[in-house]
């Protein structure tokens, strides 16, 4: 008779345990959630950034060409006389 005192109490050990599993498993999918949807955002946000750079380097370089087409039509010798300086300066200082 002592047997089935023991039974119900290990029964309700046994229920007891998997209600704490199931509470810690819960726990844990939520955490994976909530740190899925955190880095999702942080992706997002470096992607828009990201993108934002980009447009930025391309409106740059698309003004520094303007300014230089601008400079070859409006005067050309003084840009050639410009390059050929820039040019002579790097020669001289690749050969040191």
């Amino acid at each position: 008779m002592n047997d089935i005192p023991r039974s119900a109490a290990a029964a309700d050990s046994t229920r007891e345990i998997e209600a704490a599993l199931d509470d810690i498993t819960a726990r844990g999918i939520a955490a994976i959630r909530d740190t899925k949807a955190g880095f999702d955002g942080a992706v997002t946000q470096v992607a828009g950034r990201g993108q934002e750079a980009l447009d930025s380097a391309r409106e740059a370089r698309a003004s520094v060409a303007d300014v230089i087409l601008n400079a070859i039509k409006l005067r050309p010798y003084t840009t050639l006389a410009v390059a050929g300086a820039i040019g002579f300066a790097y020669g001289a200082m690749r050969r040191r």
